[in-house]
């Protein structure tokens, strides 16, 4: 769950890049910064352990940046995180910015679970219906899960639309037992 710090964060670099028209470059910079972080644990570890001075982790976080060739609003945003205590909400942050920025894109991803795989024209099927439905680009993640048993279910942010076989013998069941 995002917590509203992170929020407060992502919306604030979403205005920055925005007003530099560095939005993209932005996006990617964060993206890098964090599969680096993931594939090194030693990272992990620097950056959630109090033990290290938020100078400390400026310091490698410029290193890191310059790297990765990130730009300066970007790493010096990360290092903001750092000096504040924040650096833990990073990944909440990355994901407020990217959904921040979906929303302002009038885009949005649904997660799509059958129980069988289902083919391109399927896809796009329901990918139409979604965006007749939430007035957005919908961009879809097809996703096989055998419980469902047929049909389909699709998440939208926190919206769900259920039209899976196991649902409809779950609302038959609780109808019965009533």
């Amino acid at each position: 769950m995002i917590t509203i710090v992170a929020k407060r964060y992502a919306k604030a670099l979403v205005e920055l890049s925005q007003e530099k028209n560095l939005v993209e470059k932005t996006r990617t910079d964060l993206s890098s910064f964090a599969a680096a972080v993931d594939g090194q644990e030693q990272l992990q570890k620097l950056f959630a352990s109090p033990a290290f001075t938020p100078e400390a982790k400026k310091k490698v976080i410029g290193e890191l940046a310059a790297k990765l060739g990130m730009q300066k609003t970007t790493t010096r945003f990360i290092e903001h995180l750092a000096e504040t205590g924040r650096i833990r909400y990073f990944r909440d942050v990355q994901q407020a910015f990217e959904g921040l920025l979906a929303d302002r894109e009038n885009r949005a991803r649904a997660q799509v679970t059958t129980a069988a795989a289902m083919g391109a024209g399927e896809l796009a099927d329901i990918k139409k219906k979604l965006e007749a439905v939430t007035g957005k680009q919908v961009e879809v993640d097809a996703k096989v899960d055998p419980a469902v048993i047929g049909g389909a279910r699709a998440q939208v942010g926190s919206v769900v639309y259920d039209g899976t076989i196991r649902n409809q013998l779950n609302k038959m069941r609780d109808r019965l037992v009533r």
